[in-house]
């Protein structure tokens, strides 16, 4: 998308209000709308270029703070001025909000809390008596066929009714002004933690300008999901423990599961780090097993259990659904309940929202017709072609079908498809939204808006977070506004009558006991913060042997030295033995790569497809960073969020590679830098810092052994020596001290106290094996004992203090045979303690092998033929 190019004097300069459609800021006439004119004249008064500056601090922002969203099948979006182009998961973010008064507020307000208290009846109901059914209200066929419908969890929950932590409803205001519910999400609803982000984000980009608009805060709503998760603890649990559940990573959400558990405190969680017991669910922690009697779940429900629910999955626990059943531990929202998100349910909430509450519904509903009552069928069948075509579940595949977008042989197809099997699929009226003021790359322009509310449990009935989660289509006229489709965000503002009072959430008088770290600590966190730890410094020490390898190249790559070239060609081995990018400049071929190294160097920088590669290691430092996303600060994500970035320049064509190289490899040293004084000066020394401590320690000893290894342990002339010494004393951030210490005399010996001994040098190999060991008494605090991994650490810090320094410096022909072996049994013995401590402290799981289930089923994909 081209830069925005129009500069307009006036904000709404050109601004066309949408044929067919309500406009939230501007009416028919033109006139701006009463909640909308104090903020459009600030934005007025910024004008375009500030306005432009702005949406790019938003993206700055966004990226910084790790904001991430996954677009299956890839897509980027739109973009603002010179920004780069989004990458691939990341958030859009409009930064002009979408603004509600508060009188209209607080009746979509009620309308949203009403609907949440039909939903959970319904529920409890469907799971339980099932009245509904009994009575006719509510055809079988429309719950029965619904893959939502669980029916292993048939009078799970309390008193034998599940009940609803947790809503949310997709709201449009249609061409009459009226507001229409299109979609309700109850299995596991999405959104309100990227709500909350909007808000901390946009607030910080027009700090003033929400001050003064008296905006309804966001936080009573995370206090009371708090709250409710709390209370719905099994009974008798005074002080619960509760994990939230996410599938991982890859999920499309993770962002949001990982910023919920940190706001929240609760641990982040996947199905592997649980397991059932005698009935009971347990977290494997670091300290062994404990109990859970919440779980925030944000896996789909069909995969939580294997056992009893779907087979195959590897997302949920087995036997999750028994400990439930037996009212152990409490699972929010319940499983099963995405039958409520059935939209052949929807044709039958009026009826069921009059013999339930004994009143209509205040915000009604996109007309609905189930296509398994004939009447209805015959309806839609007639009028395809004005109509919106949903199967009643969501599954992989197209889930909505716009008949006016389809041909008449299409409409054919459909129509042979419906009848086949009418009671999968239901016929939606097609309700044009009402379009909002959007930062476009032509200016400001309409754009149809969706608007997410949320509500959580409060005693009887439902608090709605004052604001929800705004998303506007990514083109003019686009109907369907999705994120998978390439929507934009917007922070949503419920302006105030009067200022909002504060409360003492925070206040608590009486004595407060602390949780164990290690026992809310899941093991697999552990590992990716081991990981983090190890690919952090193995990133470091490839970077600064780089930027080496590159100074000496551009003092002898003339060929007219030859103890230049050969220093040259000794850094580039080790450059190969440090990554471990064999045959590299050592194998077969060398000669021919040493001679041209510059192909071989750019691939050990950018080859991100190769282990060893430079952005390789930073790959894997992000993705270990993404798994034990809960346990990091948003300024580490700030660091993080550049790293990669530093590399994309040497991708393109490039007149002078040397000077970019050196260029990208300093800002990703400043990176890890910043990062590893984060970790020191930030991060709590906790039972997950001592693992990602541990990381460092043991990868800077191995990288420096093997350093030494390829550096000191050849001999060569003197000129050539002298050289490769100042070589590894710059690589290894000692050359300042080694020259006061021992003026300008290199000699082995002396290097080696420096960089083996000296337990004073944060660079020496005693530096970091002390480190180490303060890091391996903090992994689990209540353990006493010498440990495996502690045993095994004593033994190679005892050979590196008792080492001879002018014994392992001893010349014997060409090499130096006592370093050689001293240094190649310091990576064995590292290594081995490595080992130890993935065996001792992280779980490693078996495949699951289900024994006397039938191997599953292909499921039959539900979506439509077009």
């Amino acid at each position: 998308m081209e830069p925005m190019s129009i500069v307009a004097r006036d904000l709404l300069d050109g601004y066309a209000v949408t044929p067919g459609a309500v406009d939230e800021a501007v009416g028919p006439d033109g006139a701006i709308s009463a909640h909308w004119r104090a903020v459009v004249a600030a934005l007025r008064a910024m004008g375009p270029a500030e306005l432009e500056r702005r949406a790019r601090e938003v993206q700055r922002l966004l990226r910084n703070d790790g904001v991430t969203y996954t677009v299956y099948g890839g897509g980027a979006g739109p973009v603002h001025g010179d920004e780069l182009p989004p990458e691939p998961g990341s958030w859009l973010l409009d930064p002009i909000p979408h603004l509600v008064a508060s009188e209209e507020w607080a009746r979509i307000e009620q309308g949203v809390a009403e609907r949440a208290e039909l939903l959970d009846v319904v529920l409890g109901d469907l799971y339980g008596p099932r009245e509904l059914l009994r009575r006719g209200l509510l055809p079988a066929e429309v719950v029965f066929a619904h893959r939502g419908f669980l029916r292993p969890l048939d009078r799970v929950g309390p008193d034998g009714r599940p009940s609803l932590l947790s809503t949310a409803t997709d709201l449009v205001r249609d061409p009459t002004g009226a507001v229409r519910v299109i979609a309700d999400f109850t299995q596991a609803p999405s959104g309100a933690g990227y709500a909350l982000e909007n808000r901390s984000v946009v607030s910080r980009v027009f700090p003033s300008l929400y001050r003064d608009a008296q905006v309804h805060r966001l936080a009573p709503f995370f206090r009371q999901l708090r709250a409710a998760v709390g209370a719905a603890a099994p009974r008798g649990v005074e002080d619960p423990r509760v994990v939230l559940l996410t599938p991982g990573p890859l999920n499309e959400t993770y962002f949001e599961h990982a910023f919920l558990a940190t706001h929240l405190g609760y641990p982040l969680v996947e199905g592997n780090d649980l397991t059932v017991r005698d009935g009971r669910l347990w977290l494997r922690s670091l300290s062994g097993l404990e109990p859970v009697d919440v779980v925030l779940r944000r896996v789909d429900g069909w995969y939580c259990d294997p056992l009893e629910l779907k087979p195959d999955s590897r997302l949920g626990v087995p036997g999750l659904v028994e400990a439930c059943r037996r009212g152990t531990v409490t699972v929010l929202n319940p499983i099963g309940a995405a039958v409520l998100e059935n939209p052949g349910l929807t044709a039958f909430l009026p009826v069921l929202a009059r013999h339930l509450l004994g009143r209509d519904l205040l915000l009604t509903d996109a007309e609905t017709w189930w296509c398994g009552d004939d009447r209805a069928r015959s309806h839609v069948l007639a009028n395809l072609a004005e109509l919106v075509i949903k199967p009643i579940a969501r599954r992989p595949g197209r889930n909505v079908v716009f008949g006016g977008e389809l041909s008449s042989s299409q409409l054919d197809d459909l129509r042979r498809f419906i009848e086949a099997r009418p009671h999968l699929f239901v016929g939606q009226e097609v309700v044009c939204p009402s379009s909002v003021p959007t930062l476009t790359a032509d200016g400001v322009a309409p754009r149809h808006l969706v608007l997410r509310a949320f509500t959580v449990a409060r005693d009887d009935s439902y608090l709605v977070m004052p604001g929800g989660l705004a998303r506007v289509g990514p083109t003019e006229g686009t109907l369907v506004v999705s994120n998978q489709a390439g929507a934009i965000s917007k922070d949503v503002w419920v302006l105030a009558s009067e200022p909002e009072g504060q409360s003492g959430f925070w206040l608590h008088r009486g004595p407060l006991e602390a949780s164990d770290p290690a026992g809310d600590l899941p093991s697999r966190t552990a590992e990716n913060l081991f990981w983090l730890g190890r690919y952090a410094e193995r990133a470091e020490a490839t970077v600064r042997l780089l930027r080496a390898v590159l100074d000496r190249r551009t003092e002898f790559d003339t060929g007219v030295n030859p103890a230049g070239t050969e220093v040259l060609h000794g850094l580039l081995a080790a450059l190969t033995h440090l990554t471990g990018r064999y045959p590299g400049f050592v194998g077969d071929g060398a000669t021919d790569r040493l001679a041209d190294p510059e192909p071989e160097l750019l691939g050990t920088i950018v080859d991100a497809e190769r282990p060893g590669s430079l952005a390789f290691s930073l790959r894997a430092l992000l993705d270990a960073a993404n798994a034990a996303r809960d346990q990091l600060s948003g300024d580490t994500w700030a660091v993080l969020g550049n790293v990669e970035r530093e590399l994309v320049p040497l991708s393109q064509p490039l007149r002078d590679l040397q000077s970019a190289v050196q260029t990208a490899l300093t800002g990703v040293l400043r990176s890890l830098l910043a990062l590893a004084g984060l970790a020191n000066e930030s991060m709590v020394r906790d039972p997950g810092w001592a693992f990602m401590d541990a990381g460092r320690r043991i990868e800077r000893a191995q990288l420096l052994a093997r350093l030494l290894r390829a550096t000191l342990v050849p001999v060569r002339g003197t000129a050539a020596d002298s050289l490769m010494f100042e070589s590894v004393l710059v690589t290894t951030e000692s050359i300042i001290t080694y020259r006061r210490r021992y003026r300008s005399h290199a000699q082995a010996a002396a290097i080696l106290d420096l960089l083996v001994l000296d337990d004073g040098n944060p660079r020496s190999l005693a530096h970091q094996l002390s480190r180490l060991e303060e890091d391996l008494a903090a992994f689990v605090p209540t353990r006493t004992g010498l440990t495996d991994e502690r045993r095994r650490l004593l033994e190679v810090a005892t050979a590196v203090r008792v080492a001879d320094t002018e014994h392992l410096a001893l010349v014997d022909g060409d090499h130096r045979p006592g370093l050689a072996l001293f240094l190649d049994d310091v990576v064995a013995r590292l290594g081995a303690v490595a080992e130890t401590i993935e065996a001792s402290h992280f779980t490693h799981l078996s495949p699951q092998v289900l024994v006397g289930v039938p191997a599953p089923v292909p499921e039959d994909r539900g979506g439509l033929p077009v």
